[in-house]
């Protein structure tokens, strides 16, 4: 089998988006419906599941694949935006549901070796919040700022970024009606 440079690949696969028999709609849905699973650490399945969903949503298959092929490239962004951007909410919201000062509990009767680990799964809990909150507020907005983006662009520029990917073959019969 042969290697393909991923600048070789990334080219193939934007051409074959541009070439799509379906509509600009059909291919934005494609592509922000598939990399939706991105967002969520679900590892093996989420190709399978942005595959299900495109077919849910009526999104173009192949745009769909080429967004799924992209989660492992961009999985790191996402788990640390995830996690930033649901720490932030969750902060905010915390800040503003709850008083200014919180009564302070001693229990006399249990040793500070017994309460160190509650105070670290205490951590990991925020933690895992944070991420999932993230997650769910990322994915959504994230899908349709991709779906406004590439179906703007698929209207706009869908015939010049064919032309300039393919490159600037000019074919006898176009030559000669001129």
């Amino acid at each position: 089998m042969k290697k393909i440079h991923p600048g070789r690949f990334l080219k193939l696969n934007m051409i074959r988006l541009l070439r799509l028999k379906k509509g600009a709609h059909q291919v934005a849905m494609g592509f922000s419906v598939g990399l939706f699973p991105s967002w969520y650490p679900l590892i093996g399945i989420g190709p399978i599941l942005s595959l299900g969903l495109t077919r849910l949503f009526k999104g173009a298959m192949p745009a769909a694949i080429f967004a799924a092929s992209l989660d492992s490239f961009v999985w790191p962004l996402t788990f640390f935006l995830n996690y930033h951007t649901g720490h932030f909410l969750v902060t905010l919201w915390r800040s503003s549901s709850l008083p200014a000062s919180m009564p302070k509990i001693d229990i006399p009767d249990w040793p500070e070796d017994y309460m160190q680990p509650i105070h670290q799964s205490h951590h990991w809990r925020d933690a895992g919040v944070d991420f999932i909150t993230g997650a769910a507020v990322n994915s959504v907005i994230f899908a349709i700022i991709i779906y406004i983006v590439i179906k703007w662009v698929m209207l706009k520029y869908r015939i010049p970024l064919l032309r300039r990917l393919r490159g600037k073959k000019v074919h006898p019969s176009a030559s000669q009606k001129d």
